[in-house]
């Protein structure tokens, strides 16, 4: 369902409803994936759970980032979603270029190719190539949960490294690259913006068409 404004999950009561539905049947099987990640990696871990109010496995888009921000973990005060409704600045640059490219939410699944927190209790850090190819082969767990993909949209480098090097072979998705939307890159560079706008409604445009 869409939401009215960016930052809603800041919320109590929004936040508190979204957790309750993370088991509804379109996102179960990505959030047993964020279960089963979180197993494997130790209890030090933190990765964040898919948002059910996106298009869980039936998404025709794949929104690709770097690395969960502090907002979209409980453990540094966030939501523990990944989310355009996060209360972050690149998550509400997220949520506005889509609405402003006009696609809708229940089209898109929101990840970072690298799904899990990066840094201490007090600061997150930088990610590395490393970062990327320890993560880089969870894509294709991912990507077998999404049978509708037919667009990428690769949100700065670390999604274009990632993809570009784990890139499951059995997907026919088009990638679709854009600069990152974070704060500093939007309020630095006046390009970015109407490039992620761009890749929004050609990654959309490409999802309506008929397979092969």
């Amino acid at each position: 369902m869409e939401s009215r404004q960016p930052r809603t999950l800041k919320d109590p009561t929004a936040l508190v409803d979204r957790h309750r539905r993370l088991d509804e049947p379109h996102v179960a099987p990505l959030n047993n994936l964020v279960r089963i990640i979180r197993q494997r990696l130790g209890p030090t871990a933190i990765v964040p759970y898919f948002d059910p109010a996106d298009g869980g496995v039936e998404a025709r888009i794949l929104w690709l980032l770097e690395a969960p921000g502090p907002k979209a973990t409980t453990e540094r005060g966030g939501s523990g979603l990944i989310s355009c409704d996060n209360n972050d600045g690149a998550a509400e640059n997220t949520w506005r270029t889509r609405t402003e490219a006009g696609v809708s939410r229940v089209e898109v699944v929101h990840w970072n190719v690298i799904p899990y927190y990066l840094g201490t209790d007090t600061k997150i850090r930088a990610w590395r190539s490393g970062d990327v190819a320890d993560a880089g082969p969870m894509l294709a767990e991912l990507v077998a949960l999404l049978p509708q993909l037919r667009s990428v949209i690769l949100g700065g480098k670390a999604a274009r490294e990632g993809w570009g090097n784990h890139r499951p072979p059995s997907t026919q998705a088009r990638e679709f690259p854009c600069p990152h939307p974070s704060v500093t890159n939007v309020n630095t560079r006046p390009d970015v913006w109407p490039l992620v706008v761009s890749a929004w409604r050609a990654a959309a445009e490409w999802a309506a068409t008929p397979s092969q």
